[in-house]
This record gives structure tokens, C-alpha cells and sequence, in this order.
């Protein structure tokens, strides 16, 4: 067993931990957020990954009963419901059970390194052993995509389907809406395009959209570990306000940018480029997704924390309500790109250096 302190301090303070988690558990559950991201039941995700920290602080000298309970609890999780399960049910446990796996054997190997390379690297490792699998399987080209597009499609039909349901159940308040509404449409038609045109960036951007998600499971899962377990399985996961990362992570922002501006630079091949077109998409919201972070950890040394989550926590929300997505969504877009602006420059300006919170 490693060499670590049993009765090491936990980790501190719950509360930005605790709204994370709810986070990461409930935004998926809203209908324009469902249409995008490819998991909706975070604890997918979550259980796996923190089953997982609890066999490391097992093997590390702590409690093995937590580790027996924690253990079993995934592995009910993962096979819950087994009878109903589609072809995109078994693509995400298979994906949880790998990622977990690749964070846990990556800790083993080395105890030291922080968590977010740790997680990073296995996020990848799990994105190599899927495809892996794939070419095994043989299984035809674009089978993901039509999963995932049914998927999306499915969740969209059931929100638009509670929609009417309720507009049949209590006519007098939809027709009030529906003279408020602007536009000669109905609302519920509306909805249904706005989820539409979500649903189609979440097929196109799925591999990414899974890889954040999986990072932020897996940094949820390390958070709770040390504010619950006695053994250290590694350092402490650091602050918003200092986190960076190694900044060759710049050439994935370069290669997808590079891959979309393909077609233009040589047109004769335009054809054959647009095919890594979703490649190079996929990269660009990766890790403009990590940048924008980034920035936001930037911005947190000017602005007080709390104001900063507060702001942040509106735009999403103003963005996942159906009736607002359609003003908010490029603010919030906005807010990300130039967040992930700022944090690309941190690269060689170190803003840290230079800013001073406010008083």
C-alpha cells in the first residue's frame, strides 16, 4: 500500500462543492440542456469515477467498507434497468466503466500527479479504447452519430410531447401565452425548432461535449473523496482562481482551427477536407471549453468569486430556459469565447501576475 497519512485533513468547505454537484446533476435534467449534452443521468458518470477514488484510498490505508459500499453501489448503477436498455445505454455505461478505469489505473502509477492532467489523460485513454473497440466490433461508420442523433431526437419528441400535454390539460393558461407569445407561431412549435437546432450541434460536438463531462465527473468525484475519506489518493484539487494547465494544450485549439480553414486555403481538395470537419469542431470546443475555464479563473482574481459565480450561474440559466434561449444563448456564447480569449493570452501573458482582487 502507498505511503499516505491515515489521519490526514479532509479537504474543506462544501458549499461551491455541493452547488457544482447539483449542477452537474440537475442542468442536464432541463430540455434545451438534454437536447445538447450526451448525459443526462450524471451518476452515470459520477458513481464509477468516485467508486473508484474509494479503492484508491483503500488501497492507500483507509476504509474498506466505504470502498465495499461505494463499489457496489456502481456496479447496481451500472446494471439497473439492464431490460430496457438501447444501443446508447450500453455506449455510455461501457464509456464510464472505461473512464473510470483509466483515471483509477493512472493514480497507481502515479500518486503525485494533479488531478486534472490525471483526468485529462484518462479522458483520453477512454477515448482511445472506444474507438479501439469500435474498429474490433467492426461496427459501420456514423453508427455513434445515428445513436446519439436518435438519442437527442427521442428526448426532444418527450419534452415537446409534456408540452402539449399540458397545453391540452389547462387550455386557459396556454391560450393566455399564446396571445402573449410574439410571433404568429405557437410557442410549443418554437421550442420544438429551438431544440431542434440544439440537438443538432449536440450530435455534431458529442465527443467533446462527453469529454467535458467526464472531466467535471471526475473532478466532482476527487472533490467529495477527500472531504469524505481518511487517505490521501493524491494532491488536493486547487481553486478556480488558480487553475492552468500545461500550455501545449494550445496546439489542439491550433489543429482544429487549422482543420476548418482547410477548405478554404486549398479549395481543390474542399471535399475530401470537410470530412474532418466534426474533427476539428470537436477540438475547438474541447478546448476552448478548457480555456474558457481558464479565463474564468483569470477573471476570478478581479472580480470577488461569489459575484462571478453569481453571473455565470444567470447566463446559463437564462440560456436553458426555452423562452430565453434565443437572446441568451449568444450572450452566453459570447461570455464563453471571450472567456477562452482571455485564457489563451494567459498562455504568455500570465494575467495572475499582473491582477489584484478586489478589495
Amino acid at each position: 500500500m502507498t505511503d499516505v497519512a491515515l489521519d490526514a485533513p479532509r479537504a474543506r468547505g462544501w458549499s461551491g462543492l455541493l452547488l457544482a454537484l447539483a449542477a452537474f446533476l440537475l442542468v442536464p435534467a432541463i430540455p434545451v440542456a438534454g437536447a445538447l449534452l450526451p448525459v443526462t443521468d450524471g451518476y452515470l458518470l459520477l458513481i464509477p469515477a468516485f467508486a473508484v477514488c474509494t479503492l484508491l484510498g483503500w488501497w492507500a490505508g483507509g476504509r474498506g467498507s466505504l470502498a465495499f459500499f461505494w463499489v457496489v453501489l456502481a456496479g447496481y448503477a451500472m446494471m439497473h434497468g439492464r431490460g430496457s436498455w438501447g444501443a446508447y445505454d450500453v455506449l455510455l455505461r461501457a464509456w464510464s466503466i472505461i473512464l473510470a478505469g483509466a483515471f483509477g489505473v493512472l493514480a497507481l502509477v502515479d500518486a503525485r500527479r494533479p488531478l486534472f492532467a490525471r483526468a485529462l489523460s484518462a479522458t483520453g485513454m477512454a477515448l482511445v479504447a472506444a474507438l479501439g473497440i469500435t474498429t474490433v466490433l467492426r461496427a459501420p461508420s456514423g453508427t455513434v452519430e445515428v445513436l446519439v442523433a436518435r438519442q437527442l431526437q427521442s428526448r426532444n419528441l418527450a419534452t415537446v410531447t409534456q408540452l402539449r400535454t399540458l397545453a391540452s390539460e389547462q387550455p386557459q393558461t396556454f391560450a393566455r401565452l399564446t396571445k402573449s407569445y410574439p410571433g404568429a407561431g405557437s410557442p410549443i412549435d418554437a421550442v420544438s425548432e429551438a431544440l431542434t437546432v440544439v440537438a443538432r450541434a449536440g450530435v455534431v460536438a458529442f465527443p467533446a461535449l462527453l469529454a467535458l463531462q467526464s472531466l467535471a465527473a471526475l473532478a466532482l468525484a476527487w472533490g467529495l473523496y477527500h472531504r469524505i475519506g481518511r487517505a490521501r489518493i493524491g494532491p488536493p484539487m486547487g481553486s478556480l482562481r488558480e487553475f492552468r494547465f500545461n500550455d501545449q494544450l494550445v496546439w489542439g485549439l491550433i489543429v482544429g482551427l487549422t482543420v476548418l480553414l482547410l477548405p478554404t486555403v486549398a479549395p481543390g481538395r474542399a471535399v475530401a477536407f470537410r470530412m474532418l470537419r466534426t474533427f476539428g469542431i470537436n477540438l475547438i470546443v474541447f478546448f476552448l471549453s478548457l480555456y474558457a475555464l481558464r479565463g474564468l479563473g483569470v477573471i476570478s482574481w478581479v472580480l470577488p468569486q461569489r459575484m462571478l459565480g453569481i453571473l455565470v450561474a444567470i447566463s446559463i440559466l437564462l440560456a436553458l430556459i426555452p423562452t430565453t434561449t434565443g437572446i441568451a444563448l449568444p450572450g452566453l456564447l459570447f461570455l464563453v469565447t471571450g472567456a477562452g480569449m482571455l485564457g489563451l493570452a494567459d498562455t504568455w501573458f500570465d494575467w495572475r501576475r499582473l491582477a489584484r482582487p478586489l478589495p
